[in-house]
């Protein structure tokens, strides 16, 4: 004679729930008809399993787990009411359950004692079978998110757009009517000697060049003269940007350079001739000295906007003596390392150039120094620079490039993000790292991201 009956079907399969109902608890009620009964669901893991895996690790011909096999905990306790049973779920895998079938398959048969020993104390005070806690399942592992790799070398990165000054604002202007266009933002943050260029305001301005600064040049200009090589000495660059008096001089007013610092004559501002867009725009209009060749030149604003050397180059001596005059001292430097026979001492230098040029562009994105374009949010306003974000973001390009009113506007309307969400998109755009803030909101930025089609950083925040 039975104490007690465990009544055990499995989760996994529905069949095993309805031979309860219509073969095993029949059969029970048949041969032990005051046997108490207690319902229990088996192999409850599988209610969050990976079926996928549980299917592979089965032996072959078995049959396949399918997600509509698996039970909910409801279907269970309806048949368990209607048969008026106590009802538990199980397993062993996760060790969840046991206990409280054990436990309260004990009381069921005490219970059921009571009426024949209604004299022991110890039964009267006996709890029918309590009901069981939830199943809390485990944590699922997180997902994994992958990282795309940053985006090869695309068309509008900054060689690019050295070559195709889209969104340009300063131009120099060069011995023979030669105009280059460039990019202040590039070249302040690659130079100091730019950067207090392009901050000049008013007579302070000019003259306010330490003489520490001024390097004496005569050996490379015999050599340049002579079209030999000479020996050159190597120099260190400023390593952080001094404060900015002002951001340019006043419409129609100029700058006399020829006594701030060699290479410079003047500098005024002008209205320009886009060279890409063909619109007329406010630029800085540069005058250089006689002494600056165009090629060197270039070669001297293309390593301030790549931070690389091409050391192919048959001009290097004329380079050196461009990046000497404009102190320009990194890339000085790395001509030296290659006549030298020790171009490996560039990595270093160039490694330098790229660490110091984005603590610099942070910077300027906290001043706003440059800023070319203002973007409103919703709670409040973001300068911007159109160079770095059409160099990081083929959204922005395609925005400032194409024929969109934007691409001109001094004010970009973007609403539905903040101003915490936005300068950690900029600085990602600026800089290629992502460092989040406390202000920052993941779901917002998140959202931003998406519209800005930016899935690195997606996957980053």
């Amino acid at each position: 004679r039975s104490d007690v009956v465990v009544l055990c079907f499995s989760l996994a399969n529905p069949n095993s729930l309805r031979h309860v109902k219509t073969m095993w608890y029949p059969e029970i009620k048949h041969f032990c008809p005051r046997t108490p009964i207690v319902l229990v669901g088996c192999q409850l893991d599988l209610r969050y399993a990976d079926l996928e895996a549980v299917n592979r690790a089965r032996r072959p011909l078995a049959k396949p787990i399918k997600p509509t096999d698996i039970l909910p905990p409801e279907r269970g306790h309806e048949v368990a009411k209607e048969l008026g049973v106590p009802y538990y779920e199980t397993s062993v895998v996760a060790q969840f359950g046991i206990k409280d079938v054990f436990d309260n398959a004990i009381r069921a048969a005490l219970i059921s004692r009571r009426h024949l020993q209604f004299w022991k104390s110890h039964l009267k005070k006996m709890q029918r079978p309590l009901l069981q806690a939830p199943f809390l399942p485990p944590k699922p592992p997180p997902p994994v998110i992958q990282v795309p790799d940053p985006p090869a070398s695309c068309g509008w990165g900054p060689a690019a757009l050295f070559c195709t000054p889209l969104c340009a604002d300063v131009v120099f202007q060069l011995q023979g009517g030669q105009r280059v266009f460039a990019h202040r933002v590039y070249l302040a943050t690659s130079c100091s000697k730019f950067y207090d260029l392009f901050t000049l305001e008013g007579p302070r301005g000019v003259g306010k060049e330490p003489a520490a600064r001024t390097k004496s040049l005569d050996g490379e200009r015999g050599a340049l003269a002579e079209g030999t090589r000479a020996p050159l000495r190597t120099s260190q660059s400023d390593d952080a940007l001094r404060p900015a008096a002002g951001d340019g001089a006043a419409p129609g007013g100029g700058h006399d350079l020829s006594a701030w610092g060699r290479g410079f004559v003047s500098m005024r501002w002008e209205v320009v001739a886009d060279p890409v867009a063909g619109r007329e725009k406010r630029m800085a209009l540069v005058c250089m000295d006689r002494r600056v060749q165009a090629e060197p030149f270039r070669a001297v604003l293309e390593y301030l906007y790549t931070g690389r050397l091409d050391q192919a180059r048959g001009d290097l001596m004329q380079v050196a003596t461009i990046a000497e005059l404009l102190e320009v001292f990194d890339l000085r430097m790395m001509v030296a390392n290659v006549l030298n026979k020790e171009s490996f001492m560039n990595q270093e230098i160039t490694k330098a150039f790229h660490v110091r040029r984005a603590n610099r562009i942070k910077e300027c994105l906290g001043k706003g120094v440059f800023a070319d374009v203002v973007f409103r949010v919703d709670d409040g306003a973001v300068p911007a620079h159109k160079p770095l974000l059409i160099a990081g973001c083929d959204w922005m390009m395609a925005m400032f490039r194409g024929a969109f009113r934007e691409s001109y506007a001094a004010e970009v309307s973007l609403p539905g993000t903040n101003c915490a969400c936005l300068r950690a998109v900029l600085d990602f755009l600026y800089t290629g790292v992502f460092t989040p803030t406390p202000d920052l909101d993941a779901m917002e930025l998140l959202i931003l991201t998406n519209r800005l089609c930016l899935p690195r950083l997606q996957a980053l925040t």
